[in-house]
């Protein structure tokens, strides 16, 4: 597994053809590694289920799908401002990147800890909205909130936008990083039942705890690479 997440995030610096297919892939892998983001799973299912009548396999998909739109669109918007704030900073000087380092550290610390994020869930939980509408509107909530976890993952991809300055190829990863982070939302919001069985199962709950520790190591190798930066230049 190790092994895996390695490989992935060193193809994210590799040429188009293994990078663009890399931030899909790590896209997919955000979801399970962030515990803010692994909430989203039962606040989905809990939001289908909690409809006034139980929606039949086509319109729970819809549902699924427009609350992965809503996250889809806060990922979006979060990397695009990220990476023109990291434009506009590059102009005034590289210092600014040991606080990106600083701040990737942070994220690595909360991923070995494995916080619960459930009380953001409860939240929105309380929230009186229904329908398809009511999907899109807690999926765009969901993700606004959810914001600082989901600049740990996309930091290497604004790193190729920001000191690579391969906007046209970062912005096309960023936008795949976004599908593959929202693939499985909308898997999990069609098979509702069979994923609460998966995720609470001791077995899923071992592999999860092991996959966030790994990831804690190779985001916190990458606040350290942007903390020693400016000091090789």
């Amino acid at each position: 597994m190790n092994d895996i997440l390695i490989g992935i995030t060193s193809r994210l610096q590799a040429g188009p053809e293994y990078a663009l297919p890399a931030a899909f892939l790590w896209g997919m892998v955000s979801v399970l590694l962030s515990p803010c983001h692994m909430a989203s799973i039962p606040l989905l299912i809990a939001y289908v289920a909690g409809q006034k009548t139980l929606p039949p396999p086509r319109q729970a998909a819809r549902f699924a799908i427009l609350f992965a739109l809503g996250i889809f669109m806060t990922i979006m918007a979060v990397g695009l401002l990220c990476a023109a704030a990291g434009r506009m900073l590059g102009d005034i000087g590289p210092w600014w990147q040991p606080a990106v380092g600083i701040l990737l550290l942070w994220v690595a610390w909360t991923l070995f800890k494995a916080p619960q994020c459930s009380s953001t869930g409860n939240i929105l939980a309380r929230f009186q909205i229904q329908g398809a509408m009511g999907a899109l509107i807690l999926g765009l909530a969901y993700g606004t909130l959810a914001g600082v976890c989901t600049f740990g993952f996309i930091a290497p991809i604004l790193g190729i936008i920001t000191l690579q300055n391969e906007i046209i190829i970062g912005i096309s990863m960023l936008l795949l990083f976004s599908l593959g982070h929202c693939l499985p939302l909308v898997v999990c919001g069609i098979f509702s039942a069979r994923t609460m069985e998966l995720l609470y199962s001791h077995t899923g709950q071992k592999t999860v705890a092991i996959m966030r520790k790994l990831a804690a190591g190779v985001i916190a190798g990458l606040g350290l690479y942007f903390i020693l930066l400016p000091f090789w230049k």
